[in-house]
């Protein structure tokens, strides 16, 4: 206990009294640390600023699309509110008013430019529908079979996604490719059962299913048939029909006695002679 207790002569520590690493930097770089900061201030205050410059513009461009009507109003927005967007949704709504007035290539292409220029747009996966329901239209099923794919491909287009695969059964119909649209009608009724299309799909399936009726020879006329040989129209009667029959007419034949019956009779009949008359008068 004695010896633990002894004092030992040996130091166990030594206590430094000199500034760490990080008060070091900090008298270093204090200048560069205050120019940093305050360029921080500045940074956040524009980034305010700017927001707030772009929010009024958007909200510029959301009221000239409000008062905008015809292919002027939105070709004006367009022009005036570029990178909005209130500019994009202009761009759907021409796109519909050019094919309204049968400018139907003007259309398309408007509606291609959108979709290359802001695929981010809330409008895009629509965007991207009425553009194959256009290039169906027109015929072109193999570039509209490519963008409904891609519609029905994207998550962020799944409430529309229904109507591309719909139409994806159609086209693949009408090429006679019945699998394929069996497949696709019926991805919508197993993956979209709650969509108002689920009805429409199963219809096409039932259609799809449905087997044509075979078309056969009739036979041919017998030569024993009445009528067979003369050109008249053998009698037709249908089975479980009866075909009520009307008793003959009875016609009344007058009986007339032959001339020289009637003579005849009168010579054989006896004469007959009367018994009161006077007997006859005495030749004088």
């Amino acid at each position: 206990m004695s010896a633990d207790l002894k004092e030992s002569s040996t130091p166990l520590a030594e206590i430094s009294h000199k500034p760490n690493g990080f008060e070091v930097f900090l008298d270093r770089h204090h200048k560069s640390i205050a120019v940093f900061a305050v360029f921080l201030v500045i940074a956040a205050v524009g980034l305010v600023v700017v927001r707030g410059i772009e929010t009024s513009r958007q909200e510029s461009a959301g009221a000239a699309l409000i008062k905008a009507e015809g292919l002027a109003g939105y070709q004006s927005v367009i022009d005036e509110h570029a990178s909005t967007t209130a500019a994009g949704s202009a761009m759907v709504l021409l796109a519909e008013s050019q094919w309204k007035e049968d400018k139907r290539d003007e259309s398309i292409a408007t509606l291609r430019d959108f979709i290359a220029s802001d695929a981010s747009h809330a409008a895009s996966p629509s965007a991207k529908a009425s553009l194959g329901a256009k290039l169906m239209a027109q015929g072109k099923t193999g570039d509209a079979s490519t963008v409904f794919a891609e519609v029905a491909a994207d998550p962020a287009a799944r409430f529309i996604a229904p109507y591309a695969l719909v139409s994806l059964g159609d086209i693949a119909k009408a090429d006679g490719d019945l699998e394929k649209a069996r497949a696709a009608y019926l991805k919508v009724t197993t993956d979209f059962s709650a969509s108002s299309f689920a009805n429409t799909a199963s219809r096409r399936l039932a259609i799809l299913e449905t087997q044509p009726p075979v078309e056969v020879e009739a036979p041919p006329a017998s030569e024993f048939a009445p009528g067979a040989g003369d050109g008249d129209i053998p009698e037709v009667t249908f089975p479980g029909t009866a075909i009520p029959t009307l008793p003959p007419a009875v016609e009344e034949i007058p009986q007339e006695v032959p001339a020289e019956t009637a003579e005849q009779q009168q010579d054989a009949a006896p004469a007959s002679e009367p018994t009161d008359l006077p007997p006859p008068a005495p030749n004088p």
